[in-house]
């Protein structure tokens, strides 16, 4: 009997851990994230090539995903039940994050517009620390 009982319960854990995987990985959030990925390898091949306009293009994108973004609530905060005013906190600062990541990619856009290669570089830098701080502060491990 304790063993049917072992053996239900690691059945048990094994579908919730399956479906809470896959909860996070389905969020609205995650499908822009998939797509900024794929946005900032492109542009970044076309800063490496030379393809200045290409990249401001893609620099818009990545601003209208970023503004969708915004909306999203991070799975993480779901995650770990976050409630009251410590989520309200949780909030703003995803907020704040995002929305500096706006400002550096329209400085981004406009440095790649203009053809100020310096200014893309630590542009492209403050992007690299955006992510960093984003993902350290925001994303769920799933």
């Amino acid at each position: 009997m304790k063993k049917g009982l072992l053996t239900a319960a690691i059945i048990s854990i094994s579908c919730s851990s399956t479906l809470f995987a896959a909860s996070c990985d389905d969020t609205t959030l995650h499908s822009y994230m998939e797509h900024i990925k794929d946005e900032m390898r492109s542009m970044s091949s076309d800063v490496k090539s030379g393809d200045n306009e290409s990249a401001a293009k893609r620099a818009n994108t990545l601003i209208t995903y970023f503004e969708k973004a915004r909306t999203e609530t991070p799975y993480k905060f779901t995650a770990e039940n976050l409630q009251g005013n410590e989520l309200k906190d949780q909030k703003a600062e995803y907020t704040k994050v995002v929305d500096g990541t706006i400002v550096v990619l329209k400085d981004l856009e406009v440095a790649l517009q203009s053809g100020d290669s310096s200014k893309v570089k630590e542009l492209l830098g403050a992007m690299g620390n955006q992510r960093k701080t984003g993902h350290s502060s925001f994303k769920a491990n799933c």
